[in-house]
C-alpha cells in the first residue's frame, strides 16, 4: 500500500520507477497525479530521467505504455544522461523499433551524439539492429537530419562500426542510403572513453542488475579498445569486404 512517505521529496522517482519496473501503470499515474507531473524529468543513477528508464523495459507493452504516459505528460525528449545518451540512443541500441517511432513522434533528435560522438544510429548500427537502422534512414535522410559520414572521436561512422561486427543487413541499408565507403581511420591514442566513463548497461529500475549490467558493458568496452576497428572474426564476414574495400 502506497504511504504518503511514498510521496516525499526523495522517494517519489525511486516508487515511479518501480511502479514501472512492475507494470503498475495505475500506480505510476496516480504518482504522477499526486506530484502533479513534478518527476517526469527528474534525475536517477547515471543521471538519468524516467522517460530513459521507460524505454530500456523489456516487455513492449509496459515500454510503450510508460514512454507515452511520460511523453504526454510533458517528459522532454532530448534530455542526456552523464554519459550524454538520450532515451532515443539508448531504444536504439536495445533496438526498441515501436519505442524509437515514439520518441521520434515528440521530437527526438535523430542526430544528438554523446560523449563519445555516438549518435542514435551509430548505436543501432553497431549492435546490428538492421530494423531500426533502415527505419532512421527512411524517415529522415531524406530531411536531411541524419548525417551518415558523422564520425565518432576515434574517426569511425555508423557503417564502419557495422562492418566491424559484421552486420551485414546494417551495411547494406546504410550502403543503400548513401553511407559513403570511407577510408578506415586509424587507431588514435586518448580518443576512447576510459572504462570508467562508459555506462553500464541500464536496466529498468536503478537497483536492479547491476552486476549483470555492469558485466556486458565492461565486456563491450574492451571490444571496442585495443583493437583495429576493422578485423576478420572467426564466425562473422570480413568486414572490408561487406563495406566494399
Amino acid at each position: 500500500m502506497l504511504k504518503p512517505r511514498d510521496l516525499g521529496p526523495g522517494a517519489s522517482t525511486r516508487t515511479f520507477l518501480e511502479a514501472m519496473s512492475a507494470g503498475r501503470l495505475h500506480l505510476a499515474r496516480f504518482v504522477l497525479d499526486a506530484l502533479d507531473g513534478a518527476i517526469v524529468d527528474c534525475r536517477a543513477e547515471r543521471g538519468r530521467t524516467p522517460l530513459m528508464f521507460a524505454v530500456l523495459l523489456e516487455e513492449p507493452a509496459w515500454r510503450l505504455a510508460f514512454a507515452r504516459l511520460l511523453l504526454e505528460r510533458g517528459a522532454a525528449v532530448n534530455l542526456r544522461d552523464d554519459a550524454g545518451r538520450s532515451a532515443l540512443s539508448l531504444a536504439c541500441e536495445r533496438g526498441h523499433l515501436e519505442a524509437t517511432q515514439l520518441l521520434v513522434q515528440f521530437g527526438a533528435d535523430p542526430d544528438a551524439a554523446d560523449a563519445r560522438g555516438w549518435s542514435p544510429l551509430m548505436y543501432a548500427a553497431w549492435e546490428g539492429r538492421a530494423a531500426v537502422v533502415e527505419w532512421l534512414l527512411r524517415a529522415f535522410r531524406r530531411l536531411g537530419q541524419l548525417r551518415l559520414e558523422r564520425a565518432d572521436r576515434a574517426g569511425r561512422t555508423a557503417l564502419q562500426l557495422a562492418a566491424s561486427r559484421g552486420h551485414g543487413p546494417c551495411v547494406r541499408a546504410l550502403r543503400a542510403g548513401g553511407a559513403l565507403n570511407l577510408p578506415v581511420p586509424e587507431p588514435r591514442a586518448g580518443l576512447e572513453p576510459p572504462p570508467a566513463a562508459l555506462p553500464p548497461a541500464p536496466s529498468p529500475c536503478p537497483e536492479a542488475n547491476a552486476g549483470q549490467g555492469g558485466a556486458q558493458a565492461r565486456k563491450g568496452v574492451r571490444s571496442l579498445r585495443g583493437r583495429p576497428l576493422l578485423r576478420r572474426a572467426a564466425t562473422a564476414p570480413d568486414s572490408q569486404s561487406l563495406i566494399g574495400y
